[in-house]
């Protein structure tokens, strides 16, 4: 058994952040090594088997170092001793060339990591939006400073100092007068809102929501695109209507995310708590808590077994991906970091599950997908995914 070294340090040599005197340690500490240790227990699975593997490798590199010192010392006469040995050299031959190619992966592995770090530091996304006013002019809510943006027939819109847009009517006025509000958020943008009834709404990255600065009449309607999650606030006397493309989504007060991206299969409604009425064309479903319902140009199938946490994550900051092809992967990581994706060659059907926080840079992130198989170049914007 070899000497011991840290997980800290091998998990660094990992992520492709050691010094060159630290490579150097971890590269001995490799060389020394005779079986596997059983103190790797901080390390991820892909990174434990990583680990095992070079282990592996340096001790079969060792065997055949050995038998190569004993075919040379065999005397010539002892044919039967020689064969067995040339056998065994046959083996090591063998060995070898498996090894020479699993050494070259690995190493083309650390390549693509070092090619990786070399390239600029791609930020996740953040509280962006830009709120356009019913005159039309536009206020960029990234810069604007906290309290008073904007007074709109006797509603003040205000930046809390939680970075949220709120409307708020002022105390014993009301106005005839309705104008709309539309909030958006760009690629690598998210922004929640508090609307003029108490409903609260969160936009996902590359999304819009338009509403009026008071709710009036018979009904509370919204219209959005993208991805927007919903906390309705209760008024059974004026139901709350989501309208997004050729669906409307009707409620009275309840907890739902609609997902309306237009490079998606189809627009998703999944609801949280409450009950939801989805129409679209002719066609029509009641959804019930945990349900999710999709809606495209041949009607609404209704799925009873939605995973709820993979459908929130992006709520908790989150990316959450389970079982999920590389194709959906790329269309988040476009919208949150803001990047362009393109495939040399046919997208695999290579399925991925992982979970990491949306506050990492892109550089994490693909580490994390690159220990489980994903192959790909980064050239500053532009993110490659080999096949």
């Amino acid at each position: 058994m070899g000497r011991s070294i840290a997980v800290s340090l091998l998990k660094k040599y990992l992520s492709g952040d050691c010094s060159v005197s630290e490579i150097k340690e971890v590269d001995q500490w490799f060389d020394s090594m005779d079986e596997v240790p059983e103190d790797l227990a901080g390390l991820s699975d892909d990174q434990r088997k990583f680990v095992e593997d070079k282990i592996f490798e340096r001790i079969l590199f060792n065997i055949e170092a050995k038998s190569q010192q004993k075919i040379i010392s065999v005397p010539k006469k002892s044919i039967r001793i020689s064969t067995v040995f040339w056998a065994a050299a046959s083996l090591v031959v063998v060995l070898g060339a498996v090894l020479t190619w699993r050494y070259n992966s690995q190493l083309h592995l650390q390549n693509q990591t070092a090619k990786l770090h070399q390239s600029i530091h791609i930020k996740p996304g953040g509280n962006r939006a830009v709120l356009t006013l019913g005159d039309g002019s536009s206020v960029v809510l990234t810069e604007a400073k906290i309290g008073a943006l904007a007074d709109q027939q006797n509603v003040s819109v205000v930046k809390t100092a939680e970075g949220e847009l709120s409307y708020k009517m002022h105390t014993g006025s009301a106005s005839s007068k309705i104008s709309f509000n539309k909030i958006a958020t760009p690629l690598g943008g998210k922004y929640s809102v508090v609307l003029p009834d108490g409903s609260k709404a969160w936009l996902n990255a590359k999304s819009s929501l338009r509403f009026p600065t008071a709710f009036t009449g018979a009904e509370r309607v919204v219209q959005m695109t993208g991805e927007v999650y919903f906390e309705v606030a209760k008024n059974p006397k004026q139901p709350f209507k989501v309208q997004s493309g050729g669906t409307e989504i009707r409620v009275l007060g309840t907890h739902f995310n609609v997902m309306a991206y237009d490079d998606e299969a189809g627009q998703k409604t999944t609801l949280i708590e409450g009950s939801i009425h989805l129409s679209s064309g002719k066609f029509s479903q009641l959804l019930k808590p945990g349900q999710q319902a999709l809606v495209n140009p041949f009607g609404i199938n209704v799925n009873n077994n939605c995973d709820l946490e993979a459908v929130m994550a992006w709520r908790n900051d989150l990316f959450i991906f389970k079982d999920m092809e590389i194709k959906e992967i790329a269309r988040q990581l476009v919208r949150w970091y803001d990047i362009q994706v393109v495939f040399r060659g046919t997208p695999s059907k290579i399925s991925y599950t992982g979970t990491i926080s949306k506050d990492v840079e892109l550089s994490e992130l693909l580490n994390m997908l690159q220990f489980t198989g994903l192959k790909y170049e980064l050239n500053g914007r532009v993110l490659t995914i080999i096949d």
